[in-house]
Order: C-alpha cells, then structure tokens, then sequence
C-alpha cells in the first residue's frame, strides 16, 4: 500500500486530501486513519510519499508498524521510524544507480511513484503497467537510474525507437520529446492530489 500526502498534512499541520492506493483523493482524516490502521497491523509492508503545494512526489520511504498514528503528537516518533528519501531533481547524485541493464526493485519502485503514468504527453496508462524505459539506451551508456528511467507504455516505448523519434530527460523525472515533425513537447509528472 502506498500513501501519498502533503507533508503539512501528514505531520497534522494542514487537512489537505492525499490519496491511497491509486484511488483517487482521500480526505486527510481517512489518509490519517489508514495510517494509523496500516502501521498498527504487524508485518504490514506499507509506502509514504510526502508531496510539496503542488502536488509533486518529493520524499518516499517504506517500513512496517510505526509507533503511533500521524497527526498525533507523537508524529515526529512515527516519521523517524520511515526512512524517507528525497526524490531527484535537478542534477541527479546517482544514489539509487543500479549497476547492471535491470533497475533494482526498489528503484523501479520509486520511479513509479515518482511517475504515476506513462510519460508521453496524455496517456493514461499507469505506471503499474508500463516499461521501465531508459532514456538513453543502456546499451549505449545509459545509466540504470532516477535521472535516466521513466515509465512508458509499450506502444510509447517502441514508438521511442522510431526513426525520427528523441526524448530527452535533462533533469530526473522531466522529459522532452521530439517528434519526427521536428516539434518538441516537455512533460512532467503528473501531481498527486494536493
């Protein structure tokens, strides 16, 4: 289970909606509540995504029952027992490289999180169900990393490959296709819920 909320929301300082599961918008109390049921469960393997005002993934961690449930006073105890990182922007720092052709778990993981949906411009597919795309080829010296994976459908994937065909990532979940027409368009991650 993966629960995505603004930071304000999850430390109790604002009630903006999260979302749970790829279910769409979730008040904050039942984001809170969820929490709260997941980390009390033992053994249950449960996500966080914190997300900056406009809704963009910035930290993720995992764990397993957490002491207490988020918004509490203890909320601070709750967080210390995630290890969050942050998600890549900018110039990548090649953390969560991996070093061969195939992406860690836990790589295609957070690629996933960080891009909920195939990145050609207005596709739906989720990322779930999609490839984990190297930008460059790794083949080519491609790295297997959050500056150079982004989830494609397989029909974008291949339609990639295409004579005419380019896609940047100049900066880790930030691509820009060139079309054989020679027009150019940037996507960006879909926001989550802010």
């Amino acid at each position: 289970m993966n629960l995505v909320l603004p930071a304000t929301t999850w430390l109790g300082l604002a009630d903006s909606p999260g979302e749970a599961g790829g279910h769409g918008a979730i008040d904050a109390a039942t984001c809170r509540d969820l929490a709260a049921a997941l980390a009390s469960r033992g053994g249950s393997r449960w996500c966080l995504t914190l997300t900056d005002r406009q809704g963009r993934a910035v930290a993720h961690g995992c764990a397993r029952a957490g002491p207490g449930p988020p918004g509490t006073p203890g909320a601070a105890a709750w967080l210390r027992h995630i290890s969050l990182t942050p998600i890549e922007t900018g110039t990548c720092a090649h953390r969560r490289e991996s070093a061969g052709y195939r992406p860690s778990a836990s790589l295609r993981h957070l690629i996933k999180i960080r891009s909920p949906r195939c990145g050609y411009p207005g596709c739906r597919r989720p990322a779930i169900r999609t490839d984990d795309d190297h930008t460059i080829p790794y083949h080519q010296g491609g790295k297997t990393c959050e500056c150079n994976l982004y989830p494609l459908c397989r029909q974008h994937h291949q339609a990639k490959q295409s004579p005419g065909w380019r896609l940047e990532q100049r900066e880790p979940g930030i691509l820009t296709w060139t079309l054989p027409s020679g027009r150019t368009c940037t996507v960006t991650a879909e926001p989550y819920p802010a």
